[in-house]
């Protein structure tokens, strides 16, 4: 059997955002597509799509998150606000609308394992997305293939607008999770890019079987963004 397929219980949470993954051997870039010649060892934990350090200012970013089979959206919101004194406000919210029975006390309101996918089968694997740390930190060109370290590929599609942001588009095809693709929206301003923890738009797509469609498992999706000096 395929190992694409062999992977059954598919996690995507933010988890798999943060897990360190190990570089691939260097892949030759076939006709017509780059390959990131930085690709190696580095830090992949901290800043893998934003959020680092903070240069200070006002900043307001809120993503709305949805997921298969619900038909309500949860938000988050955070806010950063400066203060006379030089310190800041950071406040962090989260909503949702959920019957008793879904009902969890947990950190940050929304339960981190509902933002990811399960598609129920023998053995378990996690999607790591760490590759994409070779392209998120650089501009992204309209239309480019992107090769990453683990033989993945990131083909970048056409621009747009979310939420006031200019972004560019693009779909994340894992190297051993053939059922699996994740589209994805860069800022393309790289200082909103590394404000943000998460691209403008992140939708899980994923096929239960071979001969099967992708379907939406979840989408996180920019809804707001202020940012004054």
């Amino acid at each position: 059997m395929n190992k694409n397929w062999k992977h059954g219980m598919v996690g995507l949470t933010l988890a798999a955002l943060m897990a360190c993954a190990v570089p691939g051997l260097a892949q030759t870039a076939a006709p017509g597509e780059t390959r990131d010649e930085n690709a190696g060892p580095r830090d992949m934990v901290a800043g893998l799509f934003g959020g680092g350090s903070y240069s200070g200012g006002y900043l307001k970013y809120t993503y709305s998150i949805s997921r298969e089979g619900a038909n309500r959206s949860s938000t988050t919101t955070t806010e950063i606000t400066p203060l006379a004194d030089g310190t800041y406000t950071v406040v962090s919210t989260s909503s949702e609308t959920l019957p008793l029975s879904m009902v969890r006390t947990g950190f940050y309101g929304i339960p981190l394992p509902r933002l990811g996918i399960r598609v129920q089968e023998n053995t378990s694997g996690t999607i790591d997305l760490t590759p994409l740390s070779n392209i998120t930190s650089s501009a992204i060109e309209p239309g480019k293939n992107y090769i990453l370290p683990d033989g993945g590929r990131f083909q970048a599609g056409a621009t747009g607008t979310i939420a006031g942001v200019d972004v560019v588009y693009g779909t994340y095809t894992h190297a051993d999770y053939t059922n699996v693709e994740i589209q994805l929206a860069f800022a393309v301003d790289l200082t909103i890019r590394s404000l943000l923890p998460f691209p403008a738009l992140m939708e899980f797509r994923y096929s239960s079987a071979a001969d099967q469609p992708l379907s939406t498992f979840s989408l996180v999706k920019l809804t707001e963004y202020v940012r004054r000096p």
